[in-house]
């Protein structure tokens, strides 16, 4: 597996990370503000329109209410939407604090879900795609070194260098080597297939045999052999 993957899969899992602290720092903001606040009752008294870049416009509310003392307090809600979410002169339910007043909230789950939701759930997917790449380009790597210090090498025909289009980065597809032999432990014909490269030796293999690395206890772990060829990826 290419070097790359790893820092593709450190890239997202560090973004990922970021996003789900960002989620979970909103989340426990909202929380303690719920925990310790005061409920009002408040007012939509406008619609504060944003653009956006694909020339759209989202909605936010903006709400009015009175404290305990009578002080009227204005905010903004911090969720956006199109259509509105909420109507010009609708009553809604305000938490707010009481130490600071301005800072406040609409009691709905749109309002005190939405963004611990959204950055949560963005970070988890990139942390869960990052570290499944670190994992596999990790646990990969652990395979080839043992299979390089202790594996069994095998001689296979060669039988073709595809361009694997399942595969992309940086916008090329790598190339891979497909090999077969009978593998000595099952006694049976065996397809070895190699690691991502990124030159096509079609030419420099065509009606020769490949070195493949196995391990006789795990038929399927294989590694094939290229360092004749090109560099460890």
């Amino acid at each position: 597996m290419p070097r790359i993957f790893a820092w593709i899969g450190a890239a997202f899992l560090a973004f990922g990370l970021v996003f789900a602290a960002v989620g979970l720092w909103a989340w426990a903001g909202d929380r303690a503000l719920a925990e310790a606040g005061t409920q009002a009752s408040g007012t939509v008294i406008d619609l504060s329109r944003r653009y956006d870049s694909d020339s759209g416009s989202t909605y936010r509310p903006v709400v009015e209410f009175h404290d305990a003392k009578g002080t009227r307090h204005e905010f903004v809600g911090s969720v956006g939407s199109s259509p509105p979410a909420y109507s010009r002169g609708e009553t809604v339910s305000v938490i707010y604090d009481p130490a600071a007043p301005g800072r406040a909230m609409i009691d709905g789950f749109l309002d005190r879900y939405f963004l611990p939701l959204v950055f949560g759930g963005m970070g988890g997917v990139f942390a869960v795609l990052g570290g499944g790449l670190l994992f596999f380009f990790i646990r990969r790597r652990r395979i080839v070194a043992r299979l390089k210090d202790s594996g069994v090498p095998i001689s296979a025909k060669f039988v073709e260098c595809y361009r694997d289009t399942s595969t992309r980065v940086n916008g090329r597809h790598p190339w891979r080597v497909v090999g077969q032999a009978t593998h000595p432990t099952t006694g049976k014909l065996q397809s070895f297939k190699s690691d991502a490269i990124w030159v096509d030796l079609s030419e420099q293999l065509r009606g020769g045999d490949i070195r493949v690395l196995i391990d006789p206890a795990r038929p399927k772990q294989h590694f094939v052999d290229l360092s004749d060829y090109v560099e460890a990826g």
